[in-house]
């Protein structure tokens, strides 16, 4: 089978949705089919990989590098052509859902549409439009769109749930999203005894990794603030290390400085992917407190990595997570947060237990088996019987 994705991020963005991607095409491919990918062109980066084609871009606002690309290429045309797919899947309703509509019409193949993103959540990135005017117009796109798509997935039901405000008719399937669960499973310990001493991190210290967009809507600031309640009843032996990069590092930085948490707070910024895998290897603890997801990729990626997760309940962290078993959820509570950290950190029985347990569940998130559902899904629309 030939697969062609339309999305409005790949490589080298580390998100979420690329991970997601990514861990799709390479079991695509293991399995014998081909995926093109089509995506807005990062600068100075060159794609080692084939099948690949970057439309021209420009950056979403002066606040964020994130580049958005400029639909219209004859050359992406061409392509498209060549290559001659039999199924096109649309990751974002945004962009470059109007050529992936345009070629799928022109060669009479179906379309799948996932929503992977609480997009409302994002739109303070374009103000100064008022968000009740972005909201309204994020609505009516997926609506519209919706109409010209086969079918809808979503990564979770928490998110399918959102998606039926938007009274849209169009089946949604609920297909998680998929990692290589083997990546993360394999340690190196050579680079985790080097990344511990390059971030001092002491043998006694209970290290707490948060991996992400480093942005408002993430909620890290609660995190550092529960860190500060806990330091107060006098527990230190933690190093909060944050991995990623975004609008936020600076604000965070300031609150970490005003709350005397200088030397307890390390934040690492961006890291290539092929050595992510190696700051979930030095974690003890994986916390979340994100309430904008719509699934966690980050919270599968610490569960296969035998972290065990503390997150806030909300999608993206309910939709994975058992309470009490591979993980604790809490209210979207501060001290709450902060009490059940310091119960992780003074408990290393109960550490082991999550872990234990989230190497069990994590299996069912494999790329073999999600890769496996999706392209069973192909196969229906394909035979006509969607």
């Amino acid at each position: 089978m030939k697969i062609a994705f339309f999305t409005n991020c790949y490589k080298p963005l580390i998100n979420g949705v690329v991970s997601s991607i990514v861990s799709l095409k390479e079991s695509f491919e293991k399995k014998g089919h081909e995926t093109f990918i089509f995506a807005p062109r990062v600068e100075s980066y060159q794609d080692e990989e084939a099948n690949i084609f970057r439309y021209h871009s420009i950056n979403l606002t002066h606040r964020v590098k994130y580049p958005v690309a400029i639909p219209l290429s004859l050359r992406a045309g061409q392509a498209i052509t060549a290559f001659k797919p039999d199924i096109i899947h649309l990751h974002h309703p945004f962009v470059l859902s109007l050529p992936a509509i345009m070629y799928a019409a022109k060669l009479k193949i179906p379309k799948v549409l996932t929503i992977h993103t609480q997009y409302e959540r994002y739109a303070y990135y374009v103000s100064p439009i008022p968000h009740v005017i972005t909201n309204e117009a994020i609505r009516r796109i997926i609506f519209n769109l919706s109409d010209k798509v086969d079918i809808i997935t979503t990564p979770s039901q928490s998110m399918k749930d959102l998606i039926g405000n938007y009274k849209i008719k169009k089946e949604v399937a609920v297909i998680p999203n998929a990692i290589d669960i083997d990546l993360f499973r394999e340690k190196d310990e050579q680079e985790i005894a080097l990344l511990r001493k390059e971030l001092q991190i002491s043998p006694d210290d209970i290290v707490i990794l948060y991996l992400g967009r480093v942005s408002l809507e993430k909620n890290i600031d609660k995190i550092i603030k529960a860190l500060a309640i806990i330091r107060d009843k006098k527990i230190d032996n933690f190093k909060f290390i944050v991995v990623g990069d975004g609008t936020a590092v600076k604000q965070l930085n300031s609150l970490a400085d005003s709350l005397g948490l200088t030397e307890k707070v390390k934040f690492v910024g961006a890291i290539e992917r092929e050595k992510v895998r190696h700051y979930y290897q030095i974690g003890d603890i994986f916390s979340f407190s994100s309430t904008s997801e719509t699934f966690g990729m980050v919270i599968i990626e610490a569960l296969a990595s035998g972290l065990p997760v503390l997150a806030v309940k909300a999608p993206g962290a309910v939709d994975i997570i058992t309470d009490g078993l591979d993980g604790i959820l809490v209210e979207d509570d501060v001290y709450q947060f902060a009490e059940q950290l310091e119960n992780l950190i003074k408990n290393r029985e109960l550490r082991q237990e999550l872990s234990s347990n989230a190497l069990q569940t994590v299996k069912r998130y494999s790329s073999d088996t999600i890769s496996d559902q999706v392209l069973a899904l192909y196969e229906k629309l394909l035979s006509g019987k969607s």
